[in-house]
């Protein structure tokens, strides 16, 4: 059977219309659901989950689509609209779980005779329902129904802060000294005789890698530091507030306690433990990065009293060229974005045994590319590409899901709304579009099961499995082999395997400094919600100090334009507990033939496929025939 995919209006006048009508008719339709269930609920368990199944698809369509609409449509207003929708249906989907007659009707069935994915389904509600208060008395979640809405307000506007707050500095031509001359005639003097630089990644990543103007690097780290402040402070303490009451009124300690209470993390505390056995390992290493790099900093400025974030990413690069020969400028010359691109669809489709066809196919903006997935001649979902910044488009580098897919009902559509140049990419932009391409596999690979619930992958299952996956495809960015099938220079010659060679040596050059920055975020989002502080600043410079190896920037308010502090809210410890599991996942692959396609397919069959059929531990022993251990990962951190 061939299914249809979703057909966005063409006309950008078409689209309040659109949204309205289709969204607003999925959202009606997984209220009528619900409201059956709660009127006339069926005894037979079977019966029971498909009607539920019906609601939670219609549901996961508005959310899915609202959500991408609102951070990538070019106009504001139909962004707004979107972020309004997004708002009601999220509240929405928090309120079903608090009604106790259906959570009453799924208690009472007789699972004994499913299968295993339906029984899976039923445990996985019946925990969704307890987490939203179901079986608390009707004053209880009535409070819970009003935190849980004003929650979701306080998260779209703390977005909206982030995404409508784009920094910049405007500095004299003579400035961009370092910056390659793509670059330089890219960013032409305006009408004051002044060069716009943004915070965004396009212009702020290769400004912050090579401009030699020490003191342009830290005007714009300020710039960008001080993000979405003061307006995200009040949205953050109310939001941590709520945050922690709910958790208090389901029974838990503290917030971090009831957001790991599905996950693989054991509870709260664990996630504390988790980061000081990461800082323990990884400090001394941070140190010792930080001593090198201000060694070669004072042959600059001899007087340099400590590195800051201002100089720490220039100073890595000279570093590599210095300890390994590499210069990144010369390596983005093999790296044009349709290329990578191009190369990258190529790779992922003799990895995984799939075809990446290009048809055309209307989307919210003219910029977004879409492709087909294609097995053995079969359609089996659509991604859309949205890779370059415009105005209003979110800021950062993320897969969203369009569609959600469900066997025998409709396909799976995902899209990458990254911030790329258009012309030549850094490295990091390549590692960047190799990680999110994994959660984009990820999406289409898994959402090809029965149930909403166990399709696809997020929020849906445990969260801090998530970035695993996509942590895995970062290993494809580093092999020559890998890189010299699309990575050619405007001569046609691939990239030198001694250049790359150079880029291995030099790639765990200061990761020991960058892992403690990475703790200095996970530390963040679990103190901010186990301590709920009054001084938002103080806590933040607290956890910078302890965790950081760098000196921190007087007067910056990084946290405010945090974005994952809505949805990772206290967990962001899982970017650091996930690279333990890919390191460990890795292991399966040889690492002298990354192109060799048989570890990939039981890779995609074994990891990515089962989506949230089964729990993520296990999914590691299936493709790994043995539990997941963090030996791989200790052995790498006691390398740094």
């Amino acid at each position: 059977m061939t299914m249809p995919f979703l057909a966005l209006p063409s006309e950008t006048t078409a689209w309040p219309a659109f949204l309205t009508e289709h969204l607003g008719s999925r959202l009606t339709a997984a209220r009528a659901a619900v409201e059956e269930l709660r009127e006339s609920a069926p005894t037979d368990p079977g019966t029971w989950i498909e009607r539920w199944n019906v609601g939670d698809l219609a549901l996961a369509d508005v959310l899915e689509l609202s959500s991408v609409i609102a951070e990538a449509h070019a106009d504001k207003a139909v962004r707004t609209q979107a972020d309004e929708i997004s708002t009601e249906a999220r509240t929405f989907a928090l309120a079903r779980f608090q009604d106790p007659h259906v959570y009453a009707s799924l208690a009472a069935l007789d699972t004994t005779a499913l299968d295993a994915e339906a029984a899976e389904v039923v445990r996985r509600l019946l925990g969704d329902f307890e987490a939203q208060g179901a079986h608390l008395d009707a004053e209880a979640r009535e409070e819970l129904a009003r935190i849980d809405a004003r929650l979701t307000a306080l998260s779209v506007e703390f977005s909206e802060h982030i995404r409508d707050s784009v920094g910049e500095i405007r500095i004299a031509p003579d400035r961009l000294g370092g910056l390659p001359q793509d670059y330089i005639d890219a960013h032409p003097a305006g009408e004051d005789g002044l060069v716009r630089v943004t915070t965004e990644y396009p212009d702020m990543l290769p400004f912050l890698d090579m401009a030699d103007d020490h003191v342009a690097r830290l005007e714009l780290t300020l710039a960008d530091r001080s993000r979405a402040y003061p307006e995200n402070e009040p949205v953050l303490r109310e939001m941590l507030e709520l945050r922690h009451r709910k958790a208090v009124m389901l029974g838990f300690p503290d917030f971090p306690t009831y957001a790991t209470d599905a996950m693989m993390m054991s509870d709260g505390a664990g996630i504390g433990a988790f980061l000081d056995e990461v800082a323990a390992a990884a400090r001394p290493a941070g140190e010792r990065d930080v001593a090198r790099l201000l060694e070669l900093a004072r042959r600059d400025r001899p007087q340099l009293a400590a590195i800051t974030a201002a100089d720490s990413r220039y100073y890595i690069e000279k570093l590599k060229a210095e300890e390994h020969g590499v210069d990144s400028r010369a390596v983005r010359t093999y790296l044009s974005y349709p290329k990578v691109r191009d190369g990258i669809l190529a790779l992922m489709g003799h990895l995984f045994g799939v075809e990446f066809v290009a048809v055309e196919a209307v989307s919210w903006h003219d910029d977004v590319e879409v492709y087909d997935v294609r097995d053995s001649g079969e359609t089996i979902g659509r991604i859309r590409l949205d890779m370059h910044p415009r105005e209003g488009k979110f800021g950062h580098a993320a897969c969203f899901g369009v569609v959600p897919g469900i066997a025998g009902v409709q396909l799976p559509e995902s899209t990458l709304l990254c911030n790329f140049s258009r012309g030549l990419l850094t490295h990091d932009e390549l590692e960047t579009f190799l990680h999110e391409f994994g959660h984009l596999v990820h999406a289409i690979f898994s959402g090809h099961h029965r149930y909403v619930r166990t399709a696809g992958f997020g929020d849906r299952w445990e969260w801090d499995f998530i970035e695993a996956p996509s942590q895995l495809l970062e290993e494809w960015a580093w092999d020559a082999r890998v890189l010299q099938r699309f990575a050619t220079n405007e001569a046609g010659e691939p990239i030198p395997t001694e250049l790359v060679d150079a880029m291995r040596a030099a790639r765990d050059t200061c990761m020991g400094l960058l892992t403690c920055r990475q703790l200095v975020y996970g530390a963040l989002s679990h103190r901010l919600h186990r301590d709920h502080p009054e001084d938002i600043d103080a806590l933040y410079n607290a956890v910078e100090r302890e965790f950081d190896v760098r000196e921190p920037i007087p007067g910056t308010h990084d946290w405010a334009s945090f974005g994952h502090l809505t949805d990772y809210s206290s967990n962001y410890y899982t970017y650091q507990w996930s690279l333990s599991i890919c390191r460990d996942l890795f292991t399966a692959f040889d690492t002298d033939d990354l192109l060799d396609p048989a570890p990939a397919r039981r890779y995609r069959e074994r990891i990515l496929a089962p989506g949230g059929t089964k729990p993520a531990a296990q999914l590691c022993e299936d493709f790994l025939g043995r539990p997941y251990s963090t030996a791989a990962y200790q052995e790498w951190l006691a390398s740094l």
